[in-house]
């Protein structure tokens, strides 16, 4: 994979949100999420830890905003999930962090599943009001989240951490 860091310019950039989607833009273009577990491992594993981080942050952002975490974890995006807490956890989002774990008890063994077929037949199984009760109310926390703590985090984590990002 290319050296996907970005123009130190970036680093300008004043709006937090932005500043985390500009340092992974690149990022986004190279990583296909919709081939699997193990084909995800692999282009995950040429990025740096702050480009994982983001990336799988931009992500669930998008998939939540979209259709709540009940489409995060319905779609292949889920296959993200764990990244997802380990780089909340990384950029030091910590209430973003917890939340997730929060919904990850609602899986079997406590975690979903790598296997987007598996989190869909547990979706599944539950009726509509079940699946509405474990995920709402983690959707609306997580919207406020997001602009309380998941972007002014990410865009202090790129400032402090700009070799993960930005080419010499």
């Amino acid at each position: 994979m290319r050296d996907l860091r970005v123009e130190r310019s970036v680093l300008d950039e004043p709006d937090d949100a932005e500043l985390a989607w500009r340092a992974i833009e690149r990022v986004y273009d190279a990583v296909d999420i919709h081939v699997g577990a193990s084909a995800l491992d692999a282009q995950l594993a040429r990025l740096t830890a702050g480009q994982r981080a983001l990336l799988a942050l931009h992500w669930t952002v998008a998939e939540v905003s979209n259709g709540g975490f009940d489409q995060f974890f319905l779609n292949s995006t889920g296959d993200l999930a764990d990244e997802a807490l380990a780089g909340f956890r990384h950029i030091g989002a910590d209430r973003s962090a917890a939340l997730l774990e929060q919904l990850f008890a609602t899986f079997p063994g406590g975690r979903p599943s790598r296997d987007q077929e598996a989190r869909a037949s547990f979706l599944e199984s539950l009726d509509d009001e079940e699946r509405d009760a474990r995920f709402e109310t983690h959707d609306e926390a997580f919207y406020e989240l997001t602009e309380s703590e998941l972007y002014p985090r990410a865009g202090a984590y790129v400032r402090a951490h700009p070799q993960e990002f930005v080419r010499d």
